[in-house]
């Protein structure tokens, strides 16, 4: 029994190391390459106010107090997703340029578990930029964004949107180490979920066939509770049904990453990472 209780002991003692070293590395990156972050944040920004004054220009008058504030947060939404997906899924080829993920692997830590890490950068950009392009937003339209209907249920979209773009982006890292491809080469669908995926149109405004299709997409479902959360619209399934169906994608989503990434690793175990570093 003492054996047993020492290992465990080593064994939390190790992950709790782990965790606290990719924290680490992680916070002190943003401190060293604070320009670049700052860089990032700015053109996240851009980003932002591009596609929001672009939508606005189709929005009729009788609804643009409405549908202002929906394209706010629907495009805050969407970038948020966006920005994990490019900040995290990217991350592999850095890896392989340097060199690192076979030490990371002798040392019996896998590789992604320090690209999870990228979700602080991600994150943190997206806390500091939502809050100025509100401002920025309210004296262009005169709506204040920042009143909303329900607080909670639009921090709960957003962290299930993130956590759908970390895991799936983990699962792009995973599927480009093996083939040898930068994972974020292999994500095409960013763009597309904007529409299809239920962030930019409510599901109410859609086609039936497009229903179909947006009720299959993990994002549609923290679009659903992000409108209900900003403006009180209520989701087409209804709430309860929404947060079921978002807590089972999102559980799919990360089982489908572990099993991706276990198979990776023991491939990348058995025949060596195929990647020309940089020199």
């Amino acid at each position: 029994m003492m054996i047993k209780g020492s290992l465990r002991g080593l064994v939390l003692e190790s992950i709790y190391i782990k965790i606290y070293a990719i924290l680490w590395l992680h916070l002190t990156r943003l401190h060293r390459y604070k320009y670049g972050f700052l860089n990032m944040i700015v053109t996240d920004m851009i980003w932002y106010l591009l596609f929001m004054l672009g939508t606005l220009t189709f929005i009729p008058t009788e609804d643009f107090k409405t549908m202002a504030v929906i394209t706010f947060w629907g495009v805050a939404l969407w970038s948020s997703m966006n920005n994990t997906v490019w900040i995290v899924g990217n991350w592999i080829r850095f890896l392989l340029e340097i060199g690192i993920v076979e030490e990371h692997i002798v040392r019996n830590t896998n590789p992604m578990t320090l690209i999870a890490g990228r979700i602080i950068t991600a994150t943190i950009v997206t806390i500091v930029a939502i809050p100025i392009v509100g401002i920025i937003y309210y004296e262009l339209t005169g709506i204040n964004i920042f009143k909303i209907f329900n607080p909670f249920y639009l921090l709960v979209s957003f962290i299930l949107i993130m956590l759908y773009a970390l895991f799936y982006s983990l699962i792009l890292s995973s599927i480009g180490l093996r083939l040898r491809i930068p994972g974020i080469m292999l994500d095409v669908l960013n763009i597309v979920v904007y529409i299809i995926g239920g962030i930019g149109v409510p599901l109410t405004k859609m086609p039936d066939q497009m229903k179909m299709i947006a009720f299959l997409i993990p994002y549609t479902y923290a679009a659903e509770l992000e409108r209900f959360g900003a403006t009180g619209l209520a989701p087409f399934l209804g709430l309860g049904k929404t947060i079921v169906f978002g807590t089972l994608y999102l559980i799919v989503l990360l089982m489908i990453s572990i099993l991706i990434i276990r198979y990776s690793t023991h491939y990348v175990r058995k025949h060596g990472v195929k990647a020309i570093g940089a020199m």
